[in-house]
C-alpha cells in the first residue's frame, strides 16, 4: 500500500494523510484571528498599522466615514487607526492610534 494513502491513527480517528492534512488545515483557519481597522484617507498610521498586522493575520480595512467618526468620539478614541482583532478564543482586543506595543503583541507573539 501507498504510504502517503495509508489510514493513520490521529486522536480524531484514523484517517488518509491527505484528510489529515486537510483536518489540521481547518483546525488552524479556526485558530487564526483577523483584524478590522478603520482607517483615515492618507493616514501613515494606519498604513503602517495594516502592513504590520496583514503579515501574521487577515486584515479587513475600512475607511471611516461621518458616523464611524462620531461613534468613535463617543468611545473616547481620538486617532485613527481604530483596530479590532478577534481572537480565536471568541475575544478581542481593541484600541486607536498608532499602538507599536500593540502591534508587536501579535507580531512577535
Amino acid at each position: 500500500m501507498n504510504s502517503t494513502n495509508a489510514m493513520k491513527r490521529v486522536e480524531y480517528g484514523y484517517v488518509s494523510h491527505t484528510e489529515q492534512v486537510i483536518i489540521e488545515e481547518l483546525t488552524r483557519e479556526e485558530k487564526r484571528m483577523q483584524a478590522v481597522i478603520y482607517v483615515r484617507p492618507g493616514c501613515q498610521k494606519c498604513r503602517h498599522t495594516i502592513l504590520k498586522l496583514e503579515q501574521v493575520m487577515p486584515v479587513q480595512t475600512i475607511t471611516a466615514d461621518a458616523d464611524d467618526y462620531e461613534r468613535f468620539r463617543k468611545l473616547g478614541y481620538r486617532s485613527m487607526p481604530v483596530v479590532t482583532v478577534y481572537k480565536a478564543d471568541g475575544t478581542h482586543d481593541e484600541w486607536c492610534d498608532l499602538r507599536v506595543d500593540k502591534i508587536k503583541q501579535y507580531t512577535e507573539g
